[in-house]
């Protein structure tokens, strides 16, 4: 008998088809923006050209002047003593001296080209005053409702990045974007102030025509909406048609980062949060982007598994904040933080809860640094399921090490991967645990995007995945939370992922043959960059 994914639905309402009885993957692709893909090759041609450049300039110096390549293997000997004393992850620390001593002539100059100090010094500076102008909205840190088992990470996010515990808020967990949309179109429909939207993709198509809808008729009964999109995530999937529908709705839109034709590792830092707030009393974030296929309306690869959160309370004061500045940094506008966030909002709540964000606008990888602390202070049981999982060496031993120690490890991954490359990292990282005794499983048919991790005191929930990317490169948001009753949830959501999933062993790691590892190696020398 052929299993099916069972959906809980909301009525009619429910815009996922979520039941399937049979397992076949249809992959159906995103609509293409072709003007998009044109200018995408543009840049990358002028970014070839500047590259080819530097080469040439390098081969000349060196026919010219003998001394410039003994010059070039002391700057890069030099460079390469740097590399190594920087605070730079170890994978990322040998996958940039490969690269100075493999192009020694000119590898030297891209690696200080794309310092973060070089290319985002100015932009830090303007976050910093962004900040110190938008701090005092920010809400006073109180351990009030903070029990001993989750102190120390309220105190970590407070000293970090500012994150303060908030008691009175109220959270719902859901295990699928058709759930969470469905309430999210409620909510919309009954907004009266204002509409934010933050998202790292925004697709045309029928979710997206659904929600516009809403938006249209909120914008013209004069509720200010506004949308902030990042450029690569959309560049191919938000038509220009789509974008001047938005405008002429009166709908503010802006987006983050553009793509320019000029060298430059920034372009690799994209905005990857997902954020909506209606009003100032409720907000939803997670792993769910605005395209069909989050919501199973496009089958893209099987059944798409992600998950989110409802947040109706004092948080979602947080979640405002974090939008308006960012708005603030795209726009360069100075914005009216007072407007949106002078009125509190508070719910019944005995649970702690903790929005928090990160990203080159912080001083620390909070988000890496977080995961660390729930996978460090786990005694009994811990979860974790991602789309991607390529861990740095710090995580891969604390996995390893409670593993060994008798905490029930299980990780959940795709069964069906949306990247072929970064998927066969994420296989060859999640196999490497098995020995250890680390359950893994890929869940059958299925494309995993819900990024969770839990233990038996506190749960997060939100855009950040298990890989360097998320850690290092991209802005990121999520909610920190001991709420029982999501905990209770993200439990039951484990447990029908796992009775879908198939169970990979040491054994499967083993088997492969030295071509498979040779491949799956290489492909971890640019896993900084996937």
């Amino acid at each position: 008998m052929k299993k099916k994914y069972p959906e809980r639905r909301l009525g009619k309402k429910t815009i996922g088809k979520a039941v399937y009885s049979d397992y076949k993957v249809v992959k159906i692709k995103t609509e293409e923006n072709g003007l998009g893909i044109f200018k995408t090759l543009i840049v990358m041609g002028v970014l070839a050209l500047q590259l080819a450049i530097l080469i040439l300039i390098y081969l000349f110096l060196s026919y010219l002047f003998r001394w410039y390549v003994i010059l070039s293997y002391v700057l890069s000997f030099f460079t390469c003593i740097y590399v190594i004393s920087t605070n730079k992850n170890s994978l990322s620390k040998a996958v940039w001296i490969l690269f100075i001593l493999l192009s020694f002539g000119f590898g030297y100059i891209i690696y200080f080209l794309s310092d973060e100090r070089i290319f985002f010094g100015r932009k830090k500076k303007r976050y910093a005053r962004i900040f110190a102008a938008s701090g005092k909205y920010a809400d006073e840190y109180s351990e009030n409702c903070c029990n001993g088992e989750i102190l120390l990470d309220a105190q970590y996010l407070y000293r970090t990045g500012g994150f303060v515990p908030y008691c009175g808020t109220r959270l719902k967990y859901y295990p699928s974007g058709a759930r969470m949309f469905d309430e999210v179109l409620e909510c919309l429909t009954s907004a009266q102030s204002y509409i934010f939207i933050e998202m790292y993709i925004i697709s045309d198509g029928v979710l997206f025509d659904r929600v516009m809808k809403v938006l249209e008729d909120r914008a013209t009964a004069g509720v200010d909406v506004r949308i902030l999109y990042d450029f690569i995530g959309c560049h191919r999937t938000l038509s220009s048609a789509s974008i001047k529908r938005i405008k002429r709705a009166g709908i503010k839109l802006e987006c983050f980062n553009r793509l320019t034709p000029r060298f430059s590792v920034a372009l690799n830092f994209r905005d990857h949060r997902k954020i909506i707030v209606i009003d100032g009393k409720v907000a939803f974030t997670g792993g769910v982007n605005l395209a069909d296929e989050y919501v199973n309306e496009k089958r893209m690869f099987g059944y798409w598994k992600d998950s989110g959160l409802k947040l109706e309370g004092s948080a979602v004061r947080a979640f405002t904040l974090f939008f308006l500045r960012q708005w603030e940094f795209v726009t360069g506008r100075v914005q009216e933080y007072g407007r949106f966030l002078s009125a509190g909002y508070e719910v019944p709540s005995e649970s702690v809860v903790i929005p928090f964000a990160d990203g080159l606008d912080y001083d620390y990888h909070i988000g890496k640094n977080v995961y660390e602390n729930i996978i460090a202070n786990a005694s009994q049981r811990l979860y974790i399921m991602t789309p991607y999982f390529i861990p740095d060496d710090s995580i891969t031993a604390l996995l390893r090490n409670k593993a060994l120690s008798g905490v029930d490890v299980t990780l959940v991954i795709p069964g069906v991967p949306d990247k072929a490359f970064v998927y066969s990292v994420t296989r060859k990282y999640a196999e490497k645990l098995t020995d250890s005794g680390v359950k893994v499983y890929r869940m059958k048919d299925s494309f995993v995007h819900s990024k969770v991790v839990a233990n038996e005191n506190c749960a997060v929930v939100g855009s950040i995945n298990m890989d360097l990317r998320s850690f290092y490169q991209q802005f990121e948001c999520a909610v920190y939370t001991d709420d029982k009753g999501v905990m209770k949830d993200i439990q039951a959501d484990f447990d029908w992922a796992i009775s879908y999933g198939e169970r990979i062993t040491d054994y499967d790691r083993r088997r492969k043959n030295v071509f498979q590892r040779i491949y799956t190696g290489l492909l971890q020398l640019v896993a900084p960059f996937m």
